[in-house]
């Protein structure tokens, strides 16, 4: 049930929300047009998780521009769009996150050009895009009525990712020579699930059993989640006091 004191969808509010959604769709659009390259582009996190945060904040634009033109009588989001866009906003962090920390310093192409190959394509869906979504997030979702449960929705897309790769793997799709699309994921690796090795530390693994890498991803994904609820929470009490004073 919302809360009616920080129910009220100020103008200024709505038009930043829509200008911030708008450019990070954009970036994201431009950015998968520009590196995509076939069909196998669409097995990987990064695109998946930039078609997710577009999804979501399509339907929070949509929303957002009802309110602005209704003027907010009777209308308002729903906690299942605010559950939706917190388990996006989480994915769209993770491609951040794993990007910057693994991927871009570990590419042939150095660091900077990691980014800005493909026209800066990969700017757009690796940094530009993430951010927009995580400052919208803890800008204009303070709404989202959470608990402390509602943190394990942080693990889900992981979870239905690794599935996704492994019944992809089982069914005879191969990365060049992979079981997965990234290194640190691929089980058919010398380091397999538990193994550990980092003399093998390459194209072909990180020479440490997927199994730990997903145990870290899942720990990561809490960490941000419950990060993002406890801002949210914040600015949640801020504003309702605020509404309380007027």
């Amino acid at each position: 049930m919302e809360h009616l004191d920080i129910i009220v969808y100020r103008k200024k509010e709505l038009w930043l929300g829509i200008l911030i959604k708008l450019a990070a769709i954009t970036a994201s659009v431009y950015g998968m047009y520009r590196s995509m390259k076939n069909m196998m582009s669409w097995t990987y996190f990064a695109n998946l998780s930039n078609v997710f945060i577009d999804a979501a904040l399509l339907l929070f634009l949509v929303t957002d521009m009802i309110l602005l033109f209704s003027k907010g009588e009777r209308v308002y989001k729903r906690n299942w769009q605010y559950i939706i866009k917190y388990m996006a906003t989480i994915s769209i962090t993770l491609t951040f996150f794993i990007y910057l920390t693994i991927l871009a310093p570990t590419s042939a192409n150095g660091f900077v050009h990691a980014y800005l190959q493909n026209g800066a394509g990969s700017l757009c869906v690796h940094l530009i895009t993430p951010v927009l979504a995580i400052l919208d997030f803890i800008l204009f979702d303070y709404r989202y009525q959470s608990n402390k449960l509602h943190v394990i929705f942080a693990v889900i897309p992981v979870l239905l990712y690794v599935a996704f790769v492994v019944i992809a793997a089982g069914l005879g799709l191969r990365w060049d020579t992979k079981y997965a699309p990234y290194n640190f994921l691929n089980f058919g690796a010398p380091t397999g699930w538990f193994g550990f090795d980092l003399s093998l530390m390459g194209s072909e693994t990180l020479g440490v059993g997927v199994c730990y890498i997903i145990i870290a991803l899942l720990v990561i994904s809490l960490g941000i989640g419950r990060g993002y609820l406890v801002l949210k929470d914040r600015k949640q009490k801020r504003m309702r006091q605020k509404a309380r004073k007027r």
